[in-house]
């Protein structure tokens, strides 16, 4: 089977931001990151919301959607009655009617210690 790896960077990043084997695409994780500014939102729902739109750039680029993910897992870093309502307000939004099976912990950290979320989807290429 054919693994196709989608590295723009090409080994800058040391990762992979996605890998496709057949019909399965798995990306790396994804911070809120804006690549145009260097920086990270203030806002909590902003920056949870840049990181789902890198994840869909991510996605398309490989053929699939939002609406194709089958799962998500979901790295956290703050207190969890704030951060986890505004993560899941926004999660709700965007897999309103196909939500993926899903996993949620909160860490202490993330690599990009300014950020507050870190996400990592599985999705089908539709045929």
């Amino acid at each position: 089977m054919q693994v196709e790896r989608f590295d723009p960077f090409d080994g800058g990043l040391g990762i992979s931001l996605s890998t496709r084997v057949g019909s399965m695409v798995y990306t790396s994780g994804m911070v809120g990151f804006d690549g145009a500014t260097g920086t990270v939102p203030d806002d909590l729902e902003a920056e949870i919301r840049l990181a789902f739109a890198n994840l869909e750039n991510i996605l398309t680029d490989a053929g699939t959607s939002f609406e194709h993910v089958v799962d998500s897992t979901n790295f956290l870093v703050g207190d969890p009655a704030v951060v986890y309502p505004v993560f899941q307000k926004v999660r709700s939004e965007i897999f309103a009617g196909h939500l993926p099976a899903s996993a949620s912990v909160f860490v202490q950290a993330l690599v990009a210690p300014e950020c507050h979320c870190e996400m990592k989807l599985v999705a089908v290429v539709p045929d």
